[in-house]
């Protein structure tokens, strides 16, 4: 994972979403809002992601597709829980090239920020072609190398 300044972020995005097509790259950006920082869930932001990515693939994977139908079909439950968005993130970010990045990561929830540090390793671990942009103050910083250097 990999900090940058607030300043850079916009210009990162933009960069990679002028790439053509035809490089099948994935990307997909969340910005924390401190205004609504507590309605901000780690299933909220990941599924945010998570939905970016799948809405530019050609052929949404049969194992993902088959997830949304059984949460669709099931009495009371209308989204995935975190752990199949998870699943689902590793599982599209492993199929080509993907860009995370997620901006005023600082803005996060004390709460909020071990999970979300969690879940993007996670990604991590099962995608090597992701890398991950963060923006943030600098007093997050320890908190993110730490959750970068835990599986090392």
């Amino acid at each position: 994972m990999m900090l940058i300044s607030c300043d850079i972020s916009s210009l990162v995005v933009d960069r990679l979403c002028d790439k053509p097509r035809e490089q099948n790259i994935a990307i997909a950006y969340f910005y924390i809002d401190s205004t609504a920082r507590e309605e901000q869930f780690p299933r909220n932001i990941l599924g945010s992601l998570l939905k970016q990515i799948v809405s530019r693939l050609e052929r949404i994977p049969d194992e993902i597709s088959k997830t949304f139908r059984n949460y669709k079909t099931a009495i009371g439950v209308k989204r995935p829980g975190v752990l199949d968005i998870l699943w689902m993130m590793q599982t599209v970010a492993s199929l080509r090239p993907t860009f995370i990045c997620i901006d005023a990561l600082d803005q996060c929830t004390e709460w909020h920020l071990p999970m979300v540090l969690g879940f993007l390793r996670l990604i991590l671990e099962k995608s090597p072609y992701t890398r991950i942009f963060l923006t943030g103050r600098p007093h997050i910083r320890g908190q993110i190398e730490w959750y970068s250097h835990i599986s090392k």
